[in-house]
């Protein structure tokens, strides 16, 4: 990052002190070392560490009531927050502001490793997911990876749509090639808004099936099918309702998907290992 910094000509790193430009820290905060880098390299001067945004100081504010809630409902709360995680379930979920990980699941930080993007996919060619779920199963040894779409999703409605959205079209082109592989079945839903809700559990569902894709997955069910005699990390498929804040399990027996395509898919042998 310093070597990063460095680059910036001087023109730049001006413009960057400006308290116009959207880029400020709360620097009396920051660590004596942190400060004297940003101060030494032209990022503060006495305009922008005096310069304030409401808005921001808001989000400060309401942190620090926080930190004084959850020190009074348990005086020990940062300490274990402190100590490495050690979460037994991966939520991939949608990036929607109105369905947060920890709070639908009931679950405290620290609880619940969290990946979310537009229309809660998992293509597995995007290395960012890759990268979540192998950190998931190889280092934090989660044992549960649960799916999980809402309805009323933006993504699923646009990908219904004749629209080009540009990058974000891109990715939701994942949601039209399910809306493809079952054009049968959707085709035979009238109703638009319950077309959307058919479409957001079909999408869950073959997310799913693209978690159990992957090798690293395939191989720590085998290698926990052998060691224990059951195969982890189990995948789950789940739909938020954010009209009345209920979770359900789609009813979806994955073991028929892996019989039907396992041939297709399977990585590993089982009876290799």
């Amino acid at each position: 990052f310093i070597m990063f910094v460095r680059q910036f000509p001087s023109s730049l790193r001006v413009v960057l002190s400006s308290p116009q430009v959207p880029f400020q820290f709360q620097v009396r905060q920051l660590s004596e070392l942190s400060r004297k880098f940003l101060i030494e390299h032209d990022f503060f001067n006495e305009e922008t560490e005096s310069f304030a945004d409401p808005t921001i100081d808001n989000l400060l504010a309401n942190n620090k009531d926080w930190v004084e809630r959850m020190r009074k409902d348990n005086p020990n709360f940062f300490e274990e927050l402190g100590s490495p995680q050690k979460p037994k379930f991966l939520y991939i979920g949608c990036s929607d502001s109105r369905v947060p990980a920890n709070q639908i699941l009931g679950l405290k930080p620290g609880e619940v490793f969290v990946h979310r993007n537009v229309g809660n996919q998992m293509p597995t060619s995007d290395v960012n997911s890759l990268a979540v779920l192998e950190f998931a199963v190889e280092h934090l040894g989660i044992q549960h990876i649960i799916v999980t779409g809402h309805y009323d999703c933006g993504a699923v409605a646009e990908s219904l749509g004749c629209q080009d959205l540009g990058i974000v079209g891109c990715w939701i082109r994942h949601i039209r090639d399910v809306h493809r592989q079952y054009i049968d079945d959707l085709n035979k839903v009238e109703d638009p808004e319950k077309k959307k809700r058919c479409l957001v559990e079909l999408n869950v569902i073959e997310q799913c099936l693209n978690v159990y894709k992957t090798g690293v997955v395939q191989k720590k069910r085998i290698e926990t099918k052998k060691e224990t005699g059951r195969a982890f990390p189990r995948i789950h498929g789940m739909v938020f309702d954010p009209k009345v804040g209920i979770l359900e399990k789609l009813p979806v027996n994955f073991n028929h998907y892996i019989k039907k395509h396992g041939y297709i898919y399977n990585l590993y042998d089982p009876k290799s290992h």
